[in-house]
């Protein structure tokens, strides 16, 4: 039986929608209208990029926070979506009030309430409930179904005519009220499966046949009747294809449904067929006359039955399982007499160990998808590239344009001037958000690796080789973007295989005998000169072509002064929020001092300078120019004699940085020059700025 209910199929549209320029204000402006708890926050691309409760709300102005603020602010980023084509039944189960339905694209269809989606489920159920109904509506024969307390509970539509009542009629009727006759009280009675002799009916003959219907271990019994018109010579036959019948009526009782059990008005179990009795790893005899609550854990039968309220398609926990259930009362003449529940499961007892399993496989899954998707994720937008003089705000808005396109970038600047956060909000504005954002720096990875690292391999293509082979960076990338900073450290013949898979769109991992197609979009990066590396022959020209499409400069922070006066407070806050401080004033006297200094570190020489600055000073307290580093500010402060290891410490980065400005940035001759590998290198680098 089929019951996947996709999203789609129950999603509403959403009630309020709010965007990421909308500001706090507007933001309870559209909620309170409406009324709602939580609202999709959407960019302008019309994709879910968080959403925003009216606690979080309520919380931000409680704090005061300024209502202009946007509502990027204090959105909740790690919001849940679902698929219009995705069941579901797993997210719904953390009891979210409502899920953002997006497409392909991830852009918003509508919301999901899980009451709505639950209601849809349950109305299948109902329509599945349907075909038993339409088996026994093709016998040419009047057919009854009695339940041990004489009540009709099943009648097709031959039934149907013949009474002259319609289905809803007919199935509250007791059998006693439809057919006054000596003869049809002994076949109550009588345990034999038999017939009567002719009978009038509506002036016609019929006669009825009777057989008991039991599920296997259960002592719920049923009475299956059929009218047949009075016809001496068919009986014989007649009978035998009555039996047969009556065991296809028996099927359908003991796996119409996947597990039914009914309690009477105290909430004891009067019946319960041998499927649910199965799951529950009970004996169907032995639990009748037992309390259901004994029996079935977080069951609610015993309330339906006490209260005369159904429950329909109830999330309920049973042996580690999330089951529908649906809980109907029972009524006889108006009076409340138990309680009908159904869960739906189908056979879950046979796939314990294979459920087992896959438990285990989505938590690990789970798992490794949380662990890629936050490694492989852009994290900045453009509206976090800070800065308002003329040559930044160029570069911002030629780097927005090219991110609406699917062109590959390149990224120029000096060491710290934020060419990462500029690929990263590339990537967030572009087509490709939704797809994976791969970051590789080129410098980083030892020549004998970078090849796998870039490409992956086949098992067994090397010694080493990780059993079932490894996914390249390329191929992670595909769908999204890859991005290669220090391009310029990329030995000459990777570079040849870096332009085969810019031109045929292919890559083939090492040890392989075909190539895979791939779509990705290339950003690179690189602070040395291309054009020197070309005319030195350790930078192909075509290669450089193929990326050279966007070139993008982006300016150092000495040629941006005007900009510091914006970037401390956003750092200020930044820095403050991490390290658990209040730190948000800073002096003319220190602010003066940093616009004075020329910055060869730029914007992450800037970034450190404020955290080092935010971790000395005490909360609320005003920066000076006396928390300032002495580089800044010139001023030599009375210090102890330092230690050997803190004088050779300096002096290696002294070395270091004095050796890479030689070598106009080229960390491989750097790196000869020093008599250490480039990895080696490229450690102490990080470790010094």
């Amino acid at each position: 039986m089929n019951r996947r209910i996709p999203a789609k199929a129950a999603m509403k549209e959403a009630p309020v929608v709010l965007y990421t320029h909308e500001s706090i204000q507007e933001a309870a402006a559209k909620m309170y209208h409406v009324q709602n708890d939580t609202a999709p926050v959407l960019n302008e691309e019309q994709r879910v990029v968080g959403s925003l409760s009216a606690d979080s709300l309520m919380t931000a102005m409680m704090k005061g926070l300024s209502p202009q603020k946007k509502v990027t602010d204090i959105m909740d980023r790690q919001v849940t979506t679902v698929h219009e084509l995705e069941m579901p039944l797993q997210k719904l189960k953390w009891h979210p009030p409502s899920l953002p339905v997006v497409n392909d694209d991830r852009q918003l269809s509508g919301v999901l309430y899980p009451d709505d989606w639950l209601f849809a489920l349950e109305k299948e159920s109902r329509n599945a409930d349907s075909l038993y109904q339409a088996l026994i509506d093709h016998e040419h024969q009047a057919m009854l179904l009695v339940d041990h307390k004489e009540t009709v509970v099943l009648a097709n539509k031959r039934a149907k005519e013949l009474f002259n009542l319609s289905a809803e009629d007919l199935t509250k009727k007791r059998f006693s009220e439809l057919v006054v006759n000596d003869q049809f009280r002994s076949l109550l009675s009588d345990e034999a499966n038999q017939m009567t002799d002719k009978v009038t009916i509506n002036n016609k003959k019929y006669r009825v046949m009777k057989q008991s219907i039991a599920a296997a271990k259960s002592s719920a019994v049923y009475l299956a009747f059929r009218f047949t018109v009075a016809d001496p010579v068919s009986f014989p036959d007649e009978n035998e294809d009555w039996k047969e019948k009556a065991e296809q009526m028996e099927t359908i009782i003991e796996f119409a449904h996947d597990g039914i059990v009914m309690v009477d008005k105290e909430g004891f179990i009067t019946m319960i067929n041998q499927e649910y009795a199965d799951f529950l790893e009970v004996d169907a005899e032995e639990v009748t006359g037992k309390h259901v609550t004994d029996i079935i854990e977080n069951t609610r039968m015993h309330l339906v039955a006490e209260t005369g309220k159904p429950e329909i398609a109830d999330i309920q926990p049973i042996k580690g399982d999330y089951m529908v259930a649906t809980r109907l009362p029972i009524f006889k003449e108006g009076k409340l007499e138990g309680a009908v529940g159904k869960v739906l499961f189908k056979n879950l007892g046979g796939f314990k160990a294979l459920k087992k399993r896959m438990a285990k496989l989505e938590k690990e899954l789970d798992n490794y998808k949380g662990e890629w998707q936050e490694t492989n994720r852009a994290k900045y937008q453009f509206n976090q590239l800070i800065g308002k003089s003329e040559s930044w705000l160029k570069a911002k808005n030629l780097a927005q344009k090219a991110a609406g396109t699917d062109s590959n970038v390149l990224l120029l600047g000096e060491s710290g001037t934020g060419k990462e956060l500029f690929a990263h909000a590339i990537h967030n504005a572009s087509p490709r958000s939704p797809g994976p954002f791969v970051k590789v720096n080129c410098a980083a990875i030892p020549s004998d690796l970078i090849e796998s690292e870039l490409f992956g391999y086949v098992e067994g293509s090397f010694t080493g080789a990780k059993r079932g082979g490894k996914k390249g960076k390329f191929e992670a990338a595909d769908g999204g973007t890859i991005f290669l900073d220090e391009i310029g450290e990329l030995p000459i013949h990777m570079q040849v295989k870096l332009l085969r898979v810019l031109q045929e769109r292919e890559v083939e991992k090492v040890g392989a005998n075909a190539a895979k197609p791939i779509d990705i979009r290339v950003v690179a990066a690189t602070n040395r000169s291309l054009e020197k590396m070309i005319q030195s022959g350790d930078f192909r020209l075509d290669l450089f072509y193929r990326l050279n499409v966007f070139s993008i400069q982006i300016p150092s922070l000495r040629t941006r002064k005007e900009d510091i006066e914006a970037l401390v407070p956003y750092f200020l806050k930044k820095l403050s929020a991490r390290l658990g401080k209040e730190v948000s004033v800073i002096d003319n006297r220190a602010m003066a001092a940093l616009l004075h200094y020329e910055w060869p570190g730029n914007t992450r020489e800037l970034e450190n300078v404020i955290e080092r600055t935010v971790n000395v000073v005490d909360s609320y307290e005003t920066i000076t120019d006396k928390h300032l580093p002495e580089k800044i500010t010139g001023m030599k402060a009375a210090e102890e004699p330092k230690t050997l290891a803190e004088q050779l410490r300096e002096a290696e980065k002294k070395a270091i940085f004095e050796t890479l400005q030689y070598t106009n940035g080229n960390k491989s001759k750097a790196a000869k020059l020093l008599g250490i590998s480039r990895t080696a290198l490229y450690e102490k680098i990080s470790k010094y700025e």
